[in-house]
C-alpha cells in the first residue's frame, strides 16, 4: 500500500513493530506474532526451526466493534482462561472509535485464541 513505511521491519511488517508476544505450542513449536502498526495488522512467524513467515491477520470489525488500529502490542495465553477455552489474545487499539470528543480513545480487544487460525 502507498505510504507504508516498511523501514527495518522487511517485506512483512510496517513500521513501527511495536509488541511481540510468544504462543508456546508442544514440542518446541509455537508462533512469534508481531505488532505491524503502519498497516494495522499482525504478522504471524514460526517459533521453530528459522522462524518462517506464517502470514498477516487483522483483528477486525464485528458485533459492534471496532477494528484494531496503531496497536502497540499484544499478549497470548494459550491455556483456558474464563470463557476463552483455548486462549486468548488481547492487542491493544490504539485509535478506539468513536472518539471521546478531541481527547483520544484507545483501548484492548480480546480475541478467543485458536492456535489452528495461524497456519
Amino acid at each position: 500500500m502507498p505510504g507504508e513505511d516498511r523501514g527495518y521491519g522487511g517485506e512483512h511488517l510496517a513500521a513501527d513493530a511495536e509488541g511481540l508476544t510468544i504462543w508456546y505450542g508442544k514440542g518446541g513449536a509455537g508462533y512469534l506474532l508481531a505488532s505491524s502498526q503502519g498497516d494495522n495488522t499482525f504478522s504471524a512467524y514460526r517459533r521453530e526451526g528459522r522462524n518462517a513467515y506464517l502470514g498477516s491477520f487483522r483483528v477486525g470489525t464485528g458485533r459492534g466493534i471496532d477494528a484494531t488500529e496503531h496497536s502497540d502490542g499484544a499478549m497470548v495465553v494459550g491455556e483456558p482462561l474464563g470463557r476463552f477455552r483455548k486462549g486468548l489474545l488481547v492487542v491493544h487499539d490504539g485509535q478506539n472509535t468513536p472518539a471521546d470528543g478531541e481527547r483520544e480513545n484507545t483501548n484492548f480487544k480480546f480475541v478467543p485464541w485458536d492456535a489452528r487460525l495461524v497456519r
